[in-house]
């Protein structure tokens, strides 16, 4: 069986008034993930914005945990450029701490400039940040006193404390697109995070280059792959509901965030783009018989270790049917995989 993770919308559009009742639905949702199958709750980064993205991936991850007994949870991904390593490293290994082991460190090195003007960092730096950042945790979960060179912090003859639960700390996953980022990924990551919203002939590329690469390290790779997902009873009731997932979508398409393939070669502008066009190969979308076979397809194609799910955008589902759709993907699709 594949393990499944849940990939929480953190937003509350359009202006972020009601945070603390969105946190009460991101408890709610762990729960029942936890209930009904999936592996784990993960949540991602970004600052600055008006809609109240919640911007505190590990704080988070380790507030689920502690509602939670079995579901593991951590960051996808975190922007590591932004934090001081050593204050990252006894975080995480808090967390991982309480959860006793539960923790996964996904990391990115980002691309949105207000995520990092807001702390005063380059992003022209953020690439060699993140590599320190991935070197030094490393170090620092040791549990021994360590000196390093970091280009950007001070860091000489320190020890983090707590030691991880986990020996050597919790797994360290790595997003990355391009040639760069997949080396990256293979040369210092635990696993590596596909693109969630290219098509299978990109995602293959990708994983084919990735796994090529880990294999120059002698590393067994460990491919994640991340997709939006919209359920329903049949086909009918996801086109319904398809409007948030199509907003997304076409946001991306506008920033220049797809890959041009077979399926939109022929799509100029975002108004082109239709729902029975990004679901061929881009969604998991359907009944759940057609979301198993649809998964069951990645499956084999791409042969991924881990999946990862995003099931509600920030324009809805409201939580009421956000429940409901991982009550059903649990109860019917998961146990199949």
């Amino acid at each position: 069986m594949t393990p499944v993770g849940y990939f929480p919308c953190t937003q509350d559009p359009p202006d972020g008034k009601n945070i603390s009742n969105l946190i009460k639905e991101l408890v709610e949702q762990a729960e029942l993930c936890e209930k009904v199958g999936f592996d784990g709750f993960y949540f991602t980064e970004h600052h600055q914005q008006s809609d109240g993205y919640l911007p505190s991936p590990v704080l988070l991850s380790g507030m689920i945990g502690m509602r939670t007994t079995r579901l593991k949870v951590g960051t996808c991904v975190l922007l590591s450029p932004l934090y001081h390593p050593i204050r990252l490293a006894e975080d995480i290994a808090v967390v991982d701490q309480a959860t006793e082991g539960r923790m996964v460190a996904a990391m990115g090195i980002g691309y949105q400039p207000d995520d990092f003007d807001a702390f005063g960092v380059s992003i022209k730096e953020r690439a060699a940040r993140t590599e320190e950042s991935v070197e030094i945790l490393k170090r620092a979960w040791k549990g021994e006193r360590f000196s390093y060179p970091s280009r950007f912090h001070k860091i000489e003859n320190v020890r983090v404390t707590p030691n991880s639960f986990q020996k050597n700390g919790p797994p360290i996953w790595l997003a990355g697109w391009v040639p760069a980022g997949l080396k990256r990924a293979a040369r210092m990551g635990d696993g590596w995070i596909a693109d969630p919203i290219q098509s299978l002939e990109v995602i293959r590329d990708y994983a084919n280059q990735y796994r090529k690469e880990a294999k120059k390290y002698n590393k067994k790779p460990f491919v994640v792959l991340m997709r939006d997902c919209i359920i329903g009873k049949d086909w009918e009731a996801v086109v319904s509901k398809s409007g948030p997932t199509m907003a997304t979508h076409k946001w991306y398409f506008h920033y220049g965030a797809y890959v041009k393939d077979e399926h939109i070669k022929n799509i100029a502008a975002e108004e082109e783009l239709t729902f029975e066009t990004i679901s061929k190969e881009r969604l998991i979308a359907g009944s759940p018989e057609q979301c198993l076979e649809q998964l069951s397809f990645w499956k084999e194609e791409i042969e991924p270790d881990y999946i990862m799910l995003r099931m509600r955008q920030p324009g809805g589902p409201a939580q009421a049917e956000a429940l409901d759709d991982i009550r059903l993907f649990g109860e019917k699709v998961i146990g199949q995989l």
